[in-house]
């Protein structure tokens, strides 16, 4: 089994230390563990935990440059060969579901993110993960999921 995780970068943070810590407790299982993120402060840890680590911008918001990410992000996966994909973040989300592709997705809904299309694009996936009763209470009232 291989899973991918999508993130922005690997800087000092929350959600960063959790994809450090998932990375690493899949390696010890004998699950193929990799990180897609622009480079940051954690990438050694992914690497020392067993996972690897491909540095890739899942994080620009920049619009033009959406389209040759997203088809970059589609070839990258494809030959990555994920059998589950982890979005950690709304630009991740959005990258993932315009480059397509039959993957599982799992993300985790890290906060109390306003309200509309753009955020909801994190509650389109085979499951979400909430890290509190609070942020599963919001995704269920205004997301029906």
């Amino acid at each position: 089994m291989r899973v991918v995780q999508l993130l922005p970068g690997m800087n000092v943070g929350g959600v960063e230390r959790g994809v450090v810590e998932l990375s690493a407790a899949l390696a010890a299982a004998g699950i193929d563990s990799v990180v897609l993120s622009r480079r940051g402060a954690l990438c050694e840890q992914i690497i020392a935990g067993g996972g690897k680590h491909i540095i890739f911008d899942c994080g620009s918001k920049n619009l033009l440059t959406v389209p040759p990410r997203a088809w970059r992000l589609r070839a990258l996966l494809k030959n990555v060969a994920p059998d589950i994909v982890h979005v950690r973040s709304r630009v991740p989300a959005w990258l993932l579901a315009l480059a397509g592709g039959d993957f599982r997705v799992v993300s985790t809904y890290h906060g109390l993110y306003h309200v509309g299309r753009y955020s909801a694009q994190m509650t389109r996936a085979d499951a979400v993960i909430c890290p509190s009763q609070a942020a599963y209470d919001h995704i269920v009232k205004h997301y029906h999921t």
